[in-house]
């Protein structure tokens, strides 16, 4: 249950610390993406391992749930706020995570206009669902809703060119410096 994902998310970031940041992720800035299930407990797993998470997730009541659950600490709908929270929370080495109701694409590319270095990145969202599962960019959740009903196949195309600029800006971050896993 949700138990053991905490415990396996935990124990994933626990061996990044030490593989990478002298075993804590104190004064770190995680970025992922999804608050679903698998990624749900991604926030958790980074403060109990003393890090700052910030995390994308376009539907409001999936980052509800996790407010709710104290899996996650903020929720802010302005990227830059987020943005800003974290940065404080990692210059002051408090753990903290940072939900931003916003698509990955639109906070990774704020992201690197502002030239701002991520410890680590990962991605939670349902890319291998293109269809059902992942949002593209530029749309809100009910007009993407619509589109899916009303157009697939022009969904689909939508959500593969966000697909595309959210792995090309990964790599990116990842020939930057930053440690970054799926």
């Amino acid at each position: 249950g949700s138990q053991g994902i905490v415990q396996g998310t935990y124990e994933t970031y626990a061996e990044c610390a030490r593989q990478h940041f002298g075993g804590t992720l104190k004064g770190t800035l995680n970025v992922t993406a999804g608050l679903g299930g698998m990624g749900g407990a991604q926030p958790l797993a980074i403060t109990m391992n003393e890090g700052v998470c910030l995390a994308a997730e376009v539907e409001e009541w999936r980052m509800r749930k996790r407010l709710e659950t104290r899996y996650l600490d903020y929720m802010v709908r302005d990227i830059d706020e987020g943005i800003d929270m974290a940065l404080k929370a990692r210059e002051t080495k408090q753990a903290a995570s940072i939900g931003v109701l916003c698509n990955a694409v639109d906070l990774l590319e704020r992201l690197k206009e502002r030239n701002i270095h991520l410890d680590t990145l990962t991605d939670q969202t349902s890319a291998h669902d293109p269809l059902v599962g992942y949002y593209p960019e530029g749309m809100d959740v009910e007009a993407a809703d619509r589109l899916r009903k009303n157009n697939p196949e022009k969904y689909l195309e939508e959500s593969y060119k966000t697909i595309v600029q959210h792995v090309t800006l990964m790599l990116e971050f990842q020939k930057r410096g930053t440690v970054t896993f799926d």
